[in-house]
């Protein structure tokens, strides 16, 4: 085998087959340019937690209380399937304070899911929403956001929607994934 079909092998080795099979929240797009969407969500039941956290650890920290959620450390000892986006929230105007979510699979009702073992995991509705988004492959880095963050606000400002809420950074992917492979999204409440 060449060199170069073992690097092709490996490469694939490295896509997930987590983005064939993982729930996403189902939207319809409303408008889109070749930056911008603006996206109609249904009302979504997350599980969440809040961290007081460095914006770079904030993910991580809540990342293990949600994936004990899912993964049994609630009342019924269910499991339940990873979904993906995992979404960051300021938790409050302050820096350093974060509501990090991930939604829970279209086949449950708020009513059937178990409740969280760990008291800083909540199961909550979000409204039905409309959210702009820009889309970037890259990093998980604060700088990354910021940037993309920036972006959002300049191309909605040449839009008539208006912010109606603080932004969110929506991650699809693991963090066994190379990152110039990663797929990141940061999105804001419009109307």
């Amino acid at each position: 085998m060449s060199i170069m079909t073992r690097l092709i092998i490996s490469l694939l080795a490295l896509l997930p087959i987590e983005t064939l099979a993982i729930y996403k929240p189902e939207y319809v797009v409303l408008e889109k340019t070749s930056d911008l969407e603006v996206r109609q969500y249904p009302s979504l039941i997350v599980a969440r937690t809040r961290v007081e956290a460095e914006f770079e650890d904030a993910g991580n920290l809540a990342f293990r209380r949600l994936a004990g959620y899912i993964f049994g450390g609630n009342s019924g000892k269910q499991k339940i399937s990873m979904t993906a986006p995992v979404t960051m929230a300021p938790a409050s105007t302050g820096e350093g304070s974060y509501w990090i979510s991930f939604f829970m699979p279209e086949e449950y009702h708020l009513a059937d899911l178990p409740n969280p073992d760990d008291g800083m995991v909540e199961i909550i509705r979000m409204p039905a929403s409309k959210m702009a988004v820009v889309a970037y492959k890259g990093g998980r880095s604060e700088e990354s956001y910021e940037a993309h963050k920036e972006r959002l606000m300049t191309l909605l400002a040449s839009t008539g929607w208006k912010v109606s809420g603080e932004p969110i950074w929506a991650r699809y992917n693991s963090p066994f994934r190379p990152s110039f492979m990663r797929s990141n999204e940061v999105m804001v409440a419009v109307e």
